[in-house]
């Protein structure tokens, strides 16, 4: 490995965090070597990267479905509301929802729409905690469809035999009998290795993004957050900017996931065992959202 090439790794990932991030990737390098004994590779993977001119703070967690030291779950935020029928859940932050699944990785999953509160002068409270909700697409956990998308809309999928699929939304139509495991989007930016093109305004401005892509095999999930709306940090992607990295990464389907002020990235620190959000969400705090795509794995 050529140290002179490792990914720069800056704020606001935690001190003690990129030491450690830097020690595993100098061993790696010594992997190999005739002195060196061989050691199990982690299942998860993550970096950071720093780009500028434009200005782009990236995250990329890989992760290895055939390793059986890795559980792909999708978890919905807090209990469901006594309001009944269309709520299904009620809005909490990602790293609440990830402290109490115990998983070492989650990002923010569907869009979802949440009821129209007001407060005492009438304005809406926006996306608070508690709040009824429901995601737009398809969501399953455990193999149970807790929620059916009414339009179609495009999902991710996680099989019982531990693959990866991203599919177009079927409304009405149950999921593939092997289904263990979904969450909706909004857009397939990547489709059988190329990129798809989308022309309005939601697609050609940038955003800060979350993003879910998959390999020609399915085995190999790749989740990518971009931050944005931070012109000092990062800027954030159009999804065709988002296409072209993923397809980068060796993704051969891609989906977008929610995104702006929801954009997230939790991961549990392999020194503290505590949760850290790493990325720089734009609202400057975690947004509440209806659900994560979380992943636990023995390192």
């Amino acid at each position: 490995m050529n140290l002179s090439r490792l990914v720069l790794l800056k704020s606001p990932v935690p001190p003690r965090l990129a030491a450690w991030l830097l020690l595993t990737l100098v061993l790696a390098a010594a992997v190999g070597r005739a002195d060196a004994p061989a050691t199990a590779a982690s299942p998860v993977t993550y970096r950071h990267i720093v780009r500028r001119s434009p200005n782009f703070s990236i995250h990329i967690v890989t992760i290895d479905l055939a390793d059986p030291r890795v559980t792909v779950r999708v978890a919905p935020g807090g209990p469901a509301p006594t309001n009944g029928v269309p709520w299904v859940t009620t809005l909490l932050p990602p790293s609440e929802i990830a402290t109490r699944e115990h998983f070492d990785v989650a990002v923010n999953g569907d869009f979802f729409s949440a009821i129209a509160t007001k407060d005492i002068e009438g304005r809406k409270t926006g996306y608070i905690r508690g709040k009824p909700a429901f995601p737009e697409g398809p969501a399953m956990t455990d193999g149970h469809l807790w929620h059916a998308e009414t339009q179609a809309r495009p999902y991710l999928e996680i099989t019982a035999d531990r693959h990866a699929k991203i599919l177009p939304g079927q409304p009405s139509l149950p999921l593939e009998a092997s289904a263990r495991e979904a969450v909706g989007g909004g857009q397939i930016i990547v489709s059988d290795g190329k990129s798809q093109v989308f022309t309005n305004t939601f697609a050609t401005a940038r955003h800060p993004r979350t993003v879910v892509g998959v390999d020609r095999a399915g085995q190999r999930l790749t989740l990518f957050v971009v931050d944005g709306r931070q012109p000092q940090l990062s800027i954030g992607m159009t999804l065709a900017e988002l296409a072209q990295e993923m397809l980068a990464l060796g993704c051969d389907r891609a989906l977008n996931l929610d995104g702006g002020g929801s954009t997230e990235l939790v991961w549990r620190q392999p020194d503290t065992h505590q949760l850290q959000v790493l990325n720089s969400p734009s609202d400057s705090k975690e947004r509440s959202v209806a659900d994560v795509l979380g992943v636990t794995f023995e390192p």
